[in-house]
């Protein structure tokens, strides 16, 4: 191999480096970004209610968990636990209404 090919093959070789390079710093940003948002997540976000401008500040990640840890609890019942009109299962949620229906 003459000394020109193997020169032309390592600025071949640096052209990809250089791209490689280019694709993982943009990589990196995006990376940057997300774990700001992420962390904004995790500590609770600050919105607009659309209505009004009062804030809204809910930490998600911990609603999501709480509602999935609830959640599981429906799993145990038997297709027989829904036919009890009278008390069937509810979910376990946060807040829980039962609603009296007047029309029976």
């Amino acid at each position: 191999m003459s000394l020109q090919q193997r020169i032309n093959e390592k600025k071949r070789e640096l052209e990809q480096l250089s791209q490689v390079k280019q694709l993982a710093d943009t990589l990196c940003s995006q990376l940057e970004q997300l774990e700001t948002k992420l962390d904004t997540l995790a500590d609770g976000t600050e919105g607009m209610n659309e209505h009004t401008t009062t804030p809204i500040s809910i930490p998600y990640t911990n609603y999501v968990i709480k509602q999935q840890h609830l959640s599981l609890s429906l799993s145990t019942y038997a297709q027989t636990d829904y036919e009890n009109t009278e008390e069937p299962p509810l979910p376990e949620t946060l807040v829980r209404l039962r609603i009296r229906d007047d029309n029976k």
